[in-house]
């Protein structure tokens, strides 16, 4: 039961819109704070009637061939009630459905129930729309087997805040898909508190958020000068360059973990800068212009204990302990894994079995404990 939403997965949700694969891990971990068997991400045409899936995992290829039949089917109870529940915000049910229509068992005597649901094992489900406009729907959906409990109304109301995060997400990798002329117009980055900007290839900036915006006037670390982005630092000047050129030398093989680099401020520690691509091929959603998006985030600038001392500390092994300080120096959780020379799920592994040794429920609390740790070992 999802009592709460893990930091990790809204972290990845939020990744997901600068880097499209990571809806890949938004999927696998919505399947453990929501346990279901299966978790579906598509785009539903209403016209013409013709599903086009973003992420499925439980579902077999036949299924998802027979899927479009089945669904569209007019005795199917979630196509007549389309235009009033597949909306941003809703969250959807078997039981809300029968609430809705006044009708108890409705989807049940349906042909998408009893020849695509019931076949497989499913009875249960729970889904949100993230987009529904100009006839293209965006829906998630789990679903449950029949001998499993039906989803909690904690588990809605977690749905419910996770969803408003997800279509958040969902509408800020569809601005960054827009054509030129709506490039400057992605005000939906200016809440964010980390500088944004996107530029083209000459690193000229056509579009700055707030937190960017100041970052310039004060000349941290970065510069605009006749609307060309540099570095403040000459030493840092070729490299900023370098890390623009990347994303558009290749835009198939260069993703937010490819590309970043430090840069030097004055009287602050050194800002690190990712580049992530906006070419063609690197969305998923609508075809665009090429562009580069930098997000330009504090590094930590701090002296982490060793993996000594967080082994003897915590009772961690040496991997889980080289994990941890990784973590805590500002890599991601699959920078971590590849750098350890391990898979993704077993860094994964790893972290859960961290989080329980330290007591800890996020990777933040980690961080905090590891400095904690640090100031104490220090002072002793």
């Amino acid at each position: 039961m999802a009592s709460f939403l893990p930091e990790e997965l809204t972290d990845t949700v939020y990744r997901a819109a600068l880097e499209p694969a990571a809806w890949h891990d938004v999927m696998e971990l919505m399947g453990s704070s929501f346990p279901s068997v299966a978790q579906t991400f598509y785009f539903l045409h209403l016209e013409p009637r013709h599903v086009r899936p973003v992420h499925l995992s439980g579902i077999e290829p036949a299924w998802v061939k027979a899927f479009d039949e089945l669904y569209f089917a007019a005795d199917n109870p979630w196509i007549r009630v389309t235009q009033t529940l597949h909306r941003p915000g809703v969250i959807r049910t078997t039981e809300r459905l029968e609430q809705f229509l006044k009708d108890a068992g409705v989807l049940y005597r349906s042909s998408y129930y009893n020849e695509w649901m019931k076949p497989q094992g499913f009875k249960h489900n729970l889904g949100n729309t993230l987009l529904s406009e100009r006839g293209v729907v965006a829906n998630i959906t789990l679903f449950r087997l029949a001998d499993m409990d039906t989803f909690s109304d904690e588990e809605v109301r977690s749905f419910e805040v996770l969803s408003k995060h997800m279509t958040r997400s969902l509408q800020m990798a569809l601005r960054l898909e827009q054509p030129e002329r709506d490039l400057a117009n992605v005000a939906v980055f200016d809440a964010l508190p980390e500088a944004v900007a996107v530029v083209d290839e000459r690193r000229h900036l056509l579009y700055a958020n707030r937190a960017m915006e100041s970052l310039l006037r004060q000349a941290r670390g970065l510069t605009a000068r006749a609307g060309e982005l540099n570095a403040t630092h000459a030493t840092a000047r070729q490299a900023l360059v370098d890390l623009v050129d990347s994303v558009f030398a290749d835009t198939r093989s260069v993703s937010a973990s490819d590309g970043a680099l430090n840069l030097p401020c004055e009287g602050r520690g050194p800002l690190s800068v990712r580049a992530v691509p906006l070419g063609r091929s690197a969305r998923p959603f609508f075809p665009v212009r090429s562009a580069a998006l930098l997000l330009v985030t504090e590094c930590p600038g701090r002296r982490f204990l060793a993996c000594s001392e967080i082994r003897h500390l915590h009772g961690c092994t040496a991997a889980e302990a080289r994990l941890a300080k990784l973590l805590a120096e500002g890599r991601g959780l699959r920078e971590a894994a590849q750098s350890l020379g391990i898979t993704y799920g077993t860094a994964r592994a790893y972290l859960k079995i961290v989080f329980q040794k330290m007591a800890v429920h996020s990777q933040a609390q980690m961080v905090a404990k590891l400095l904690a740790d640090e100031r104490l070992a220090r002072s002793m």
